[in-house]
């Protein structure tokens, strides 16, 4: 569907920042193993929700990154930065403190000791920070892997690293709060199979592969089905899937194959017009 300008932005600035915790990992990705690391956590802590990029669990310290895909020139204040187009941002390192406090408050409750350093991850090498004072509480995109390489590691994880980690673990939460989301109906939304590389609607299939036309990347027709299946779950959770609206919510295709897809990867319910998969 169409979103309006401010669903749009509100959804930009959701796939930017998304964009920039995979960054983020990917830099985590070249440590040692005697850094454990703990990618996208949220923790709640006395009804108090609080969400963490990366936690780094070193030999005697948890580094918290906060990861932030700024871009251009932005002009730094202790409580707001300041982009050149005139726009105001909250300075992101007031909220990541807020996180530092509430995490090693649980901490405490868990009977750990190991201090805890909280750091703003700029990953754009586009963005341009000036007037910033010199601290040491925001890491710049060509300060990221030399950061790294400074923390103190073991060759192998230590018995508190891995109980901290196991801990931290089991208490994420898999359901994040209620995100604002734009008003949606079946009836308004288009029809088809989304490319897994370009996201470009397809709104008919057919074969085994099929190329995307935006952008030319290969496919599995029956993943793709799967995906749309998959998607329309997420969307319409209180809707049956029928073989009948799934082959609507697909696009144009084999009505065989999409009972096909349904039969192998869901399980059926009821018999002739009320059968639907779960």
């Amino acid at each position: 569907m169409s979103l309006d300008w401010e669903n749009q932005q509100y959804y930009l600035n959701h796939q930017k920042g998304f964009e920039g915790e995979g960054v983020l990992d990917e830099s985590t990705e070249t440590l040692p193993p005697g850094c454990l690391v703990l990618n996208d956590l949220l923790l709640e802590h006395r009804n108090s929700f609080f969400q963490i990029d990366a936690l780094l669990v070193c030999a005697d310290t948890l580094v918290l990154l906060e990861a932030k895909n700024y871009e251009g020139v932005h002009y730094w204040g202790a409580e707001k930065f300041t982009k050149s187009t005139g726009t105001v941002l909250e300075n992101p390192y007031l909220q990541l403190q807020k996180s530092k406090v509430k995490l090693e408050i649980l901490l405490q409750s868990l009977s750990c000791r190991m201090k805890v350093e909280a750091y703003v991850v700029y990953v754009n090498p586009e963005f341009i920070l000036l007037q910033a004072q010199n601290n040491d509480n925001y890491i710049l995109p060509s300060q990221i892997h030399s950061y790294l390489r400074t923390l103190k590691l073991n060759s192998q994880p230590n018995a508190e690293q891995k109980r901290i980690a196991d801990v931290l673990v089991r208490l994420h939460k898999q359901d994040y709060p209620a995100t604002k989301l734009p008003v949606y109906q079946y009836e308004h939304l288009r029809k088809g199979l989304s490319c897994f590389s370009c996201n470009a609607l397809m709104t008919s299939f057919i074969g085994h592969y099929m190329h995307c036309p935006a952008c030319g990347e290969r496919m599995n027709v029956k993943r793709l089905i799967k995906n749309g299946i998959d998607d329309f779950r997420i969307l319409f959770p209180e809707q049956k899937v029928t073989t009948n609206r799934m082959s609507d919510w697909c696009g144009s295709g084999d009505k065989d194959r999409i009972y096909r897809v349904l039969k192998e990867n869901y399980q059926a319910k009821g018999n002739n017009h009320g059968r639907h998969y779960v």
